[in-house]
């Protein structure tokens, strides 16, 4: 489960204070780098991706599962003292090419909504794409809903699922609902989830910014008592 930026700043600031603080002179010449701002930033990325994948659960939008498994993070570096990480979906991913449009929403042609969103859809009439993606996602979660034995406290994504597989089973005419469904999703618009931007503000938003302000504190205090040198 995701933790808040203040539990990793506590952890964070745990180990420095518990490595750092007391040391004696011959000690602190072995320690050549504190490392409390990169481990908050490795935490904070590696929270981050998991605040994506609960968000994406909580709204239901786990489909073949490529915007909660192709979200990664890279390796922090350390450019003349400007910190940086990577984290996101790859350049050239599937989910690269259309996790915003889930994140932020498409303005549907008749409803306008969400009216935030930067993205809309330009008629009613879908492509052959658009309608077998959607027959694609219907085969795919019936067939889940079918398989799905817990009765009780389901997921949301798991209410979806049983759902769809009784509607499919239903409905022989599995393209004529896809393609009604699709020019539905064109008219009304694509629901904005902020799965992306939650996790960002929460991640690496002002509580990110105050812990890195503290963090950085510490680590001067500690270089400070470690040289035994208090007047710097």
């Amino acid at each position: 489960m995701a933790k808040s930026i203040k539990q990793i700043e506590a952890e964070v600031l745990a180990k420095l204070e518990s490595k750092g603080f007391g040391i004696s002179a011959t000690e602190f010449d072995e320690i050549t780098e504190l490392k409390g701002i990169e481990e908050l930033m490795v935490l904070a990325a590696a929270n981050f991706i998991l605040q994506v994948q609960e968000n994406l659960n909580r709204a239901g939008k786990i489909d073949t599962g490529t915007l909660a498994s192709d979200i990664e993070k890279g390796e922090i570096t350390n450019s003349g003292g400007v910190y940086s990480i990577d984290v996101g979906y790859p350049k050239g991913s599937k989910a690269a090419k259309y996790y915003d449009f889930v994140n932020k929403g498409v303005r549907g042609t008749r409803s306008g909504t969400p009216a935030d969103s930067p993205y809309s859809f330009r008629s009613d009439m879908p492509g052959t794409s658009m309608t077998s993606a959607i027959a694609g996602w219907y085969r795919r979660h019936a067939s889940y809903g079918r398989r799905e034995t817990q009765k009780k406290n389901l997921s949301a994504v798991q209410r979806k699922r049983k759902k769809l597989s009784k509607m499919v089973d239903a409905n022989k005419r599995l393209r004529s609902l896809a393609f009604a469904t699709a020019v539905n999703i064109k008219r009304r618009g694509l629901k904005k989830t902020g799965f992306f931007d939650k996790a960002v503000q929460s991640s690496f938003g002002p509580d990110f910014v105050k812990a890195l302000a503290k963090i950085t504190g510490k680590e001067i205090a500690i270089n400070i008592k470690g040289n035994g040198n208090n007047n710097k």
